[in-house]
């Protein structure tokens, strides 16, 4: 009965967080990769809140797409990150307290406004 409760919990958060992600053009963000040549980020397309793109941001990181997280977070936040280690049932999640929990630790999330909009900067990870 536990499983099968975590099971429905589980499925009703991915749903949650899948539903408020941007669909856009794959081909263009693999040829990008979500940033400018610069380095520097690209002007933001919409205007998020620090809580929209934590959870865009933790989103990709559930599906393990590190193009869709480059989108909304910084190469140095991507990078703090495994992102060839399914998660095995045990969903990340984003907290509001800028603490992003995931299999194995858990990271304070950084952000930085770019006209108007946040996007990840950095994170603090911290394993157990």
């Amino acid at each position: 009965m536990k499983f099968r409760i975590l099971a429905i919990v589980t499925s009703f958060t991915v749903g949650i967080l899948t539903s408020c992600v941007e669909t856009t053009n794959s081909t263009q963000n693999n040829l990008t990769g979500g940033g400018s040549a610069t380095g520097k980020p690209e002007p933001p397309r919409e205007i998020l809140t620090k809580h929209d793109a934590a959870l865009r941001f933790l989103t990709a990181y559930i599906r393990l797409d590190r193009n869709l997280a480059l989108q909304h977070a910084d190469m140095q936040a991507v990078a703090k990150l495994d992102w060839n280690v399914p998660h095995g049932g045990n969903i990340p999640y984003y907290d509001d307290k800028m603490l992003l929990h995931f299999k194995g630790g858990w990271a304070r999330v950084y952000f930085q406004e770019v006209n108007g909009s946040f996007r990840v900067s950095d994170l603090q990870v911290h394993r157990r």
